[in-house]
């Protein structure tokens, strides 16, 4: 008897509001011999809630490689696997990507069962037009974000990014030393209850209390004047960057030698 293989569907699941797992979603699910999900013990109360009861697997950003090749022979065994996180679509900031190109790789095919996405209706909802580039998390070194940014400055497109809310008035400061002035939309709970979407300006837009995780839009926009450097390093150093990239950042934006910005950050310290 000929062997089959079986099919891997990504699934996109709700992002805040339940109701939004489409129709053919669900049949996906119920239709899968296996699920393997980011977080079983969040994905299990959700899968159950819908009448979805199947073998569940763990497949994480921490076990994706080898998440990948165990998903890859249990498809080559003819099961059907529905792959979910813990909301919003795989692979779009989540794990997903190792398991697509693995199966592809060894010839399984692999389809789609698309849901909402955070990104995307934050653009919706923040009125963009024309061209954006997601860049998702910013890296967490300095000079890595500032390689990121550099190669996105002129680009004349809205940068899309996902922020946790303990980095958000960081990031927020960041953005504003490497692009200036820009226009930007914040927006967090998206589809839940408490929904909000908030417009201002980097270097003026701050959020005392943030909670929950946030996609953050900067507008595409001509490149501003640079800031005042004195309030830009204190805006910095408040913000809880370090002294030295602090001055790092405000001597390449204000075009100044770093030395003289070194002297200004003492003197904000109260050390000259």
């Amino acid at each position: 008897m000929e062997k089959h293989e079986g099919v891997l569907t990504l699934v996109g699941t709700p992002i805040g509001n339940m109701g939004d797992l489409s129709k053919r979603a669900e049949e996906a699910l119920l239709n899968a011999d296996v699920i393997a999900c980011e977080d079983t013990r969040r994905s299990l109360p959700f899968l159950l809630g819908r009448g979805v009861k199947k073998p569940l697997v763990s497949y994480h950003k921490h076990n994706e490689k080898g998440g990948a090749q165990h998903l890859v022979k249990l498809l080559q065994e003819g099961k059907n696997v529905a792959l979910i996180t813990d909301a919003g679509m795989p692979g779009i900031s989540d794990p997903g990507a190792e398991a697509v190109n693995a199966a592809r790789a060894a010839g399984i095919k692999v389809t789609c069962a698309p849901g909402p996405t955070a990104f995307a209706t934050a653009l919706a909802l923040a009125g963009v037009q024309g061209a954006f580039a997601f860049l998702g998390f910013l890296p967490e070194k300095l000079k890595d974000k500032t390689a990121l940014i550099s190669a996105f400055k002129h680009v004349p497109a809205a940068l899309v990014f996902y922020v946790s809310p303990h980095d958000l008035q960081k990031q927020l400061d960041f953005l504003h030393a490497q692009l200036g002035a820009r226009r930007v939309t914040l927006a967090r709970e998206l589809t839940k209850m408490f929904e909000e979407v908030e417009e201002g300006v980097l270097g003026a837009i701050s959020v005392p209390e943030p909670r929950g995780e946030y996609v953050l839009i900067v507008h595409a926009g001509e490149e501003q004047e640079a800031p005042d450097p004195q309030d830009m390093l204190k805006r910095l150093l408040e913000g809880g960057e370090e002294r030295k990239s602090a001055i790092k950042q405000v001597a390449a934006r204000c075009k100044l030698p770093r030395d003289e910005v070194y002297k200004m950050a003492l003197k904000a310290e109260g050390k000259e």
